[in-house]
């Protein structure tokens, strides 16, 4: 099987992974982590899990090291969000290893149960649409993680030619004779918060990022691993004058710190939310229909975008910039920020971060336990992905 031979992986792995990797090694960090990793689109049945478990088995020493593997088998009925797959293992054995393994998953999922073939035509297409919705401002392809890695610099190409400016791995950025691009991943950040506690997590990983990476590589803070944009951001660019911009990756689990929400207007009559909205721009703004989900919805939306962008230039970091992504391989979320933009009178964004730009069953990695042994990991989580154990999975190592 293919899956089971060993082959030069990091090419086909999001370069913020490779990064990380390096980091942690430089800085003597390699505690054990148990890693959940989920669907949200099902019910389903599985597959690929078998083609996953033997790429992480044959390039690894988890085993080794004493880790353990839990999984869902091929054939296995799955429900949305329920955990299909645990690696407990030190964190250096596995975090290179992410964005392969949730690609053979995703692809084979999305082959298995929707029949979903692969349209190279219209990723271009896709891309191309929000590069146009995007204005002048950079998009780079971030889905590495949703498809097979053999199809990695294809996809790649097609995202390229619709526009995009780089990918995430280096297999994709060949075409155009780039490096991947990416910088710091959630998952660094769950080492630090277990290092130095949570409230330093997001300012102690772009520390380590700002020192021990090439000042040749753009300083991005990722600031949304606590759910406290805001806060996390004044901290971070304060504590490390390099960083250029920050990264706002938000996940649907989570309302971000300052925005405005669903349940901010729940009740209220029209008048009521004119006045609310009026408070909070500081002028009258009119929603447009059917854009309320990317103003007032979860994850990186208009209001909590604004709100990062506001605290910004109120303590005097005009200059750093706003990189977003999440749910931004949607262009009428794209639309919806630049109709907003010209509405309050404010740049929200200079950079996206796209992965969806093509049909997926898309699978996602969270760490939820880090600790010095197996047996003494901890809770450690970004705000919104909890362990969820599950039964229903078999112990294979």
């Amino acid at each position: 099987m293919a899956a089971e031979q060993q082959f030069d992986f990091e090419k086909y792995t999001d370069k913020y992974f490779l990064r990380a990797y390096v980091i942690l090694q430089k800085d003597d960090l390699n505690p054990f982590v148990r890693a959940q990793i989920f669907v949200r689109k099902g019910p389903g049945i599985i597959s690929g899990m078998a083609d996953a478990v033997s790429f992480i088995r044959a390039n690894s020493d988890l085993e080794k090291n004493g880790g353990r593997i839990y999984a869902l088998s091929d054939g296995n009925s799955y429900e949305p969000l329920e955990t299909i797959l645990i690696l407990e293992a030190p964190v250096l054995d596995i975090i290179r290893l992410e964005t392969v393994y949730l690609g053979m998953i995703s692809s084979s999922l999305a082959i298995y149960n929707d029949n979903q073939k692969l349209d190279l035509n219209s990723v271009e297409k896709r891309m191309r649409s929000i590069v146009n919705a995007a204005g002048n401002r950079p998009v780079t392809y971030f889905g590495a993680r949703h498809w097979h890695y053999k199809d990695d610099a294809a996809i790649s190409k097609a995202a390229i030619d619709g526009g995009a400016v780089g990918a995430s791995t280096d297999a994709g950025a060949a075409y155009i004779h780039k490096e991947g691009s990416g910088t710091i991943p959630h998952a660094l950040e769950n080492i630090y918060a277990w290092k130095d506690g949570k409230e330093n997590a997001v300012k102690n990983a772009t520390i380590a990022f700002d020192k021990y990476m090439s000042k040749d590589v753009v300083r991005v803070a990722l600031i949304d691993y606590n759910n406290k944009e805001i806060d996390d951001m004044l901290q971070t660019v304060s504590a490390v004058p390099a960083v250029a911009a920050i990264r706002i990756d938000t996940c649907g689990e989570n309302v971000g710190q300052g925005a405005l929400s669903m349940k901010d207007l729940d009740g209220k009559t029209q008048a009521e939310i004119d006045a609310l909205l009026h408070d909070f721009f500081g002028k009258p703004v009119q929603i447009p229909k059917g854009d309320e989900k990317y103003w007032f919805g979860n994850g990186a939306s208009v209001t909590s975008v604004y709100a990062v962008r506001k605290a910004l230039n109120e303590n005097g970091f005009e200059n750093i910039q706003i990189m977003l992504s999440g749910g931004f391989g949607d262009v009428r979320k794209v639309e919806a920020f630049v109709k907003a933009e010209k509405m309050i009178g404010m740049k929200l964004f200079d950079s996206l971060g796209v992965g969806g730009i093509y049909d997926s069953r898309d699978s996602t990695m969270d760490i939820v336990a880090v600790g010095e042994t197996i047996d003494s990991m901890v809770p450690t989580a970004k705000v919104g992905r909890v362990y969820k154990p599950n039964p229903r999975l078999k112990r294979i190592i």
